[in-house]
């Protein structure tokens, strides 16, 4: 669709709506997939998808089309759901044009969409597994894309964004024990292959023959991976403006209380240098900026898109992202979390690299009840045995509150930029 094409949207749901915005994402991607060393699938798509999002007596409606011939069609289903829709209390509008903050786009030049490519970085990650050879490569993948996404408004919102991208996978067993890792980024430079394929094979075969655990209460140090998938990602519900307003957040109401330990502050930055996002504008045309959301243990914001900033009575935090389906949903662009930085393998501990059921966490309460993998005694930053089954359980809130350390090292996740976490005294299942 061509900048023309946009404007004639614009123009003619000028008439019949009261806002008209139009979402497009032009995209290429392929992936390449592999069962026991051998490439057994690829897949190359590549396409076009239009948004049509229009707002009538502060009722909103959208659609989406792949076909950019039929955007008249789009237009009037999305007129159609705006008529079966509630209207939004204290709409404001979509976002008027501003100007846009320095910095450039999640784009490499370098990320081509071709199998060569993809297929050098799939026999790169296997070197790097065979380093481990006692374990078996069950599965490894390589996706490469390429895309530009346009936000355009009837406000005079029109801005066009590069991205690419690059995500390898691998899992392994040994015995009965396995590992995987997985990495991702915009940039090609960022992608070490073959660790990724080392650390995989290293975890399925250093878990092999683990010791049981003895019930009780252990300092306990989360990897990377755990803090995003149990801490962030229930921090991330708490603050999420939809969820406050529906009661769904245990800090709803809370704005301006203590709710962490005063050493702990956690802030969303879009263009940090070591995110993955590099958004210098959300997904609706919102001008993104740094956003203190917990400041020395205080509350001091939530995450808001437009319409959710319109109940509130606020305005957008500029944290709208766009889901398969063209609706947006809120999720920050690059969380870091500050808290006392120390060498947190450094004395005892229960390393738990991965945890098995942190979607079962309660966001509300923030309690869980999970089990360990690829866990470890260790002592002064070595593995000195595994850990053969286990459950740890607490709640992610009083964690924070009660206070924990982190590692300078850290990893970088879509929507965060993550350190390890010691956390002190927590119980453990055996």
């Amino acid at each position: 669709m061509s900048e023309l094409d946009i404007d004639r949207i614009l123009s003619y749901g000028g008439k019949n709506a009261d806002e008209v915005e139009v979402f497009m994402l032009d995209y290429t991607d392929i992936s390449l997939e592999q069962r026991e060393m051998a490439v057994s699938s690829v897949f190359e798509h590549a396409g076009k998808s239009i948004y049509i999002r229009v707002v009538k007596d502060n009722r909103i409606g959208i659609s989406g089309t792949s076909d950019a011939t039929r955007w008249k069609d789009c237009f009037d289903v999305a007129m159609s759901s705006a008529k079966l829709s509630e209207p939004v209390p204290g709409w404001t509008g979509f976002p008027a044009k501003s100007m846009l903050p320095d910095g450039r786009d999640p784009f490499d030049p370098k990320i081509s969409v071709m199998p060569d490519l993809a297929a050098e970085y799939l026999e790169r990650m296997n070197a790097g597994a065979a380093k481990h050879p006692e374990a078996r490569v069950v599965t490894g993948g390589v996706s490469l894309s390429t895309g530009t996404a346009v936000i355009a408004n009837s406000n005079g919102v029109h801005y066009t964004r590069q991205i690419s991208g690059i995500s390898l996978g691998m899992d392994a067993i040994c015995e009965n024990s396995t590992g995987y890792d997985y990495d991702s980024s915009p940039f090609l430079d960022r992608i070490n292959p073959e660790k990724i394929g080392e650390e995989t094979t290293f975890w399925a075969t250093a878990s092999r023959n683990g010791a049981d655990v003895e019930t009780k209460k252990y300092d306990v140090v989360f990897s990377e991976h755990v803090v995003a998938s149990l801490i962030l990602d229930l921090f991330i519900e708490a603050v999420n403006g939809k969820n406050v307003l529906s009661g769904k957040s245990v800090f709803a109401g809370k704005l301006g209380e203590d709710v962490m330990h005063p050493s702990v502050s956690i802030s969303d930055v879009p263009m940090d240098p070591a995110g993955s996002a590099w958004k210098r504008f959300d997904s609706e045309g919102t001008v993104t900026s740094d956003l203190s959301i917990v400041q020395n243990g205080v509350l001091s914001a939530f995450m808001y898109d437009v319409k959710t900033a319109s109940q509130a009575k606020t305005v957008s935090t500029g944290h709208a992202h766009r889901a398969g389906n063209g609706a947006t949903y809120i999720h920050p662009h690059c969380l870091r979390i500050e808290a006392p930085v120390s060498d947190v393998m450094d004395k005892p501990c229960l390393f738990v690299r991965e945890v098995i059921g942190a979607h079962t966490a309660n966001s509300l309460t923030g309690e869980f009840s999970v089990e360990v993998a690829n866990a470890f005694f260790a002592e002064s930053g070595k593995f000195v045995r595994p850990v053969k089954k286990a459950m740890i359980s607490g709640n992610v809130f009083d964690i924070l509150r009660s206070g924990v350390n982190i590692s300078s090292e850290t990893k970088t996740f879509e929507g965060a930029v993550v350190p390890k976490m010691r956390i002190d005294s927590m119980q453990v299942i055996g």
